[in-house]
């Protein structure tokens, strides 16, 4: 049987400034958590721990990512994105990365608006009915539209989607 290994948990968003410098900003309201995570661990247990500690309903998109050291990103440090957990085997690497990295933090966002902004910013393939897309660093441009109505029509996976597509138009 495996130790448990203590992981930082907190919750917010990635943002990318002009320069490509990466930074998670925490939600003013948020300490962090401190979990215990066995190095044998799922996405899904993970995922399970993240919304049971954030309270985030299953309908609720999130994202979790990490970066390693700084030193261990050279030559691009921070400017190199964020390691984003899509799969057991991510998740299995941030564990080995965390048997000797202890400050590793384990950073959380939520809600269809904030994870499709990540994607945008990490250049996540998404797609839309069979046709899957690919953008690289376009130019964000401002469209008009009712969030309110949006919010009311679509459910959380389509929310992504949409404002996904919104940013990358």
């Amino acid at each position: 049987m495996s130790t448990p290994l203590r992981v930082r948990l907190f919750h917010g968003a990635w943002t990318r400034n002009e320069d490509g410098h990466w930074t998670f900003q925490r939600k003013p309201s948020d300490l962090g958590y401190t979990v215990l995570v066995k190095p044998t661990e799922m996405l899904a247990d993970l995922e399970t721990i993240s919304r049971d500690r954030y309270r985030l309903p299953l309908e609720t998109h999130l994202s979790m990512a990490y970066h390693p050291p700084e030193w261990l990103l050279e030559p691009e440090g921070t400017r190199t994105p964020p390691t984003t957990l899509t799969t057991n085997k991510a998740v299995q690497e941030m564990m080995e990365l965390r048997t000797w990295f202890t400050e590793l933090k384990l950073c959380v966002t939520s809600g269809a608006e904030e994870v499709a902004n990540y994607q945008f910013l990490t250049n996540t393939t998404f797609s839309i009915g069979g046709a899957t897309f690919v953008f690289s660093g376009m130019e964000e441009t401002e469209l008009a539209m009712s969030k309110e109505v949006l919010e009311e029509i679509f459910n959380e996976q389509e929310k992504v989607v949409m404002y996904r597509a919104h940013l990358e138009i």
